[in-house]
């Protein structure tokens, strides 16, 4: 859900993503205040089919083809399922189980490092229960079960939020009446940048990062300059539409801009914001229709345009372990009442492929039940095994003199360690009436979001004639997200053969201990992994 407000002199967007992806779903609309459109000139609600591609691939690549509420949606995809079979198994032996069911394909991944096939195919509403226990009966069939739906989870350099404007003093170089970097002062991110340095390769060539989400602005300054090194959307929308593919990844909601940005924002070019990674090559996906004018926040969000499907997910997961991704970031998230992570779901086998692949696939744990308060348990894809779970924590600063760091209110949390589930910053603002800077997490937002225009401005206190900068305030454990992916990806180029368990033990045994139970190992603490990883 998202709202707009003049905030201290200057304009930003709040976009407070507690629950579900309704996230910043759109960049807003419902509220009166966002104009109509769906802005960036985009019309198609599947892949685009023009717009912007980052210059390193313009010409080298192309395509054959309070806490607010959230309301009740599916938690699956009307018509759609998964059928898992052994590779042996053959496409004749899938198509014939498909054919028992008079299914239309939409889509097939063939996932070589664990020996399976998955086929999604159509079949007419209502009848997915007595398709899947056709199936299931069926020799040679793994696994089969519904297609899901998953939603957006938001809620030293010279860069200027980052180095701290006039008033603000360390550790956090930001207070609560001036914007800044706080996050990333509070996983000492500095101090990881000066080990890799020391340790070539040197900085700036982290391991590559797949930001999976709703697109990627390619065009923002803190984007541009062939940091994006490959992009691709996969999208079927609406139910039973065949799976649309392209180049083109335009955002038009703002939420995939953020994310990349939090992981890889250009560092050390005086402008903005850094990112966790210092600047990590990033592979930019689209799984999100294009968002309705009305926005996806509120009532809106169970309009299933507001949605992406995981066998797209799987799509671009399979193509981001393919194309050289080493991390995988997926700010993304079930519903509340979806039920268990399932081994039939698209997403599960194609996770469980690229962490065969040795890729490390870092999710959201979640952002609460559907008013907002943290479960006891973790979304899907964070609750897949062998991925890394992210909850958020947020400043307590009621005493600005004594701060202290608390696990965010509405993020879904485990008891105990795990050994892969940790807190890194994602926010802990209640409502977007809250006006402290310390209880968001500011960064990048997309120019093409259908209410772009004015929060694409130059960065606050920049000179006459300075780039624009688009940014927004976010609160989540989608932002919470791409903290550690980012340092994943610096592990990984001081131990490039490390394993996704290895990268998820480093980041555990280094974690601060903020004495929540609910913390899993602790808070992220980025200068302290890299230099376990280098022990």
């Amino acid at each position: 859900m998202s709202f707009m407000m003049a905030h201290r002199g200057f304009s930003l967007a709040l976009c407070f993503s507690l629950v579900f992806l309704s996230a910043c779903a759109g960049g807003g609309g419902g509220n009166g205040i966002l104009p109509s459109g769906n802005g960036g000139g985009q019309t198609s609600l599947e892949c685009p089919s023009s717009g912007s591609l980052p210059a390193s691939i313009a010409s080298s690549h192309s395509d054959a083809a309070g806490r607010i509420a959230s309301p009740a949606r599916s938690a699956f995809v009307p018509g759609q399922i998964a059928i898992t079979l052994h590779r042996a198994a053959g496409a004749a032996r899938a198509s014939a189980l498909t054919g028992l069911v008079h299914g239309d394909r939409a889509a097939d991944l063939d996932f070589d490092a664990t020996g399976m096939q998955l086929r999604v195919i159509n079949v007419a509403p209502g009848t997915e229960d007595a398709a899947l226990a056709t199936l299931r009966s069926q020799p040679g069939v793994v696994a089969a079960g519904r297609v899901g739906y998953r939603s957006r989870l938001s809620i030293s350099a010279n860069d200027p939020y980052y180095a701290g404007y006039p008033g603000t003093t360390a550790p956090y170089y930001e207070n609560a009446s001036t914007p800044g970097q706080w996050d990333m002062h509070d996983i000492n991110v500095s101090g990881a940048w000066n080990q890799v340095a020391a340790n070539p390769p040197v900085v700036g060539s982290a391991a590559p990062i797949a930001v999976i989400d709703t697109g990627v602005d390619v065009t923002h300054p803190e984007l541009s300059g062939g940091k994006i090194v490959r992009t691709r959307c996969f999208v079927s929308y609406p139910v039973g539409s065949a799976q649309t593919t392209g180049q083109y990844v335009t955002d038009t909601d703002g939420h995939g801009t953020n994310i990349a940005g939090i992981a890889s924002a250009d560092s050390n070019n005086s402008l903005g914001f850094v990112g966790t990674s210092y600047d990590a090559k990033l592979l930019a996906y689209r799984i999100f229709p294009t968002d309705p004018s009305t926005g996806c926040e509120g009532s809106n969000a169970t309009n299933p345009q507001c949605q992406a499907y995981t066998g797209d997910e799987a799509s671009a997961i399979n193509d981001a372990v393919a194309n050289g991704a080493k991390v995988i970031s997926l700010s993304l998230g079930t519903d509340p009442g979806a039920g268990a992570c399932s081994v039939a779901d698209p997403e599960y086998q194609a996770v469980e492929n690229a962490i065969a692949h040795n890729v490390t696939v870092v999710a959201a744990a979640g952002n609460g039940d559907q008013a907002g308060n943290a479960e006891a348990h973790l979304d899907c894809p964070a609750g897949d095994p062998g991925v890394i779970a992210v909850g958020a924590s947020g400043l307590n600063d009621a005493n600005p003199l004594a701060i202290t760091e608390e696990i965010a209110p509405y993020s879904n949390y485990i008891v105990g360690s795990n050994g892969r589930y940790l807190l890194a910053p994602g926010g802990n603002a209640t409502s977007s009436s809250d006006l402290d800077d310390l209880h968001w997490i500011e960064g990048l937002y997309s120019s093409t979001a259908l209410n772009s225009s004015q929060y694409c401005i130059p960065d606050l206190g920049a000179a006459s004639g300075a780039p624009n900068d688009c940014r927004l305030l976010f609160v989540g454990t989608s932002q919470a997200t791409p903290h550690v992916s980012g340092v994943a990806a610096m592990i990984l180029t001081v131990r490039p053969n490390y394993t996704p368990q290895q990268v998820a033990t480093a980041l555990c045994n280094s974690a601060v201990d903020i004495g929540n139970l609910k913390e899993g190992c602790g808070r992220l603490d980025a200068s302290a992994a890299v230099a376990y990883a280098l022990a």
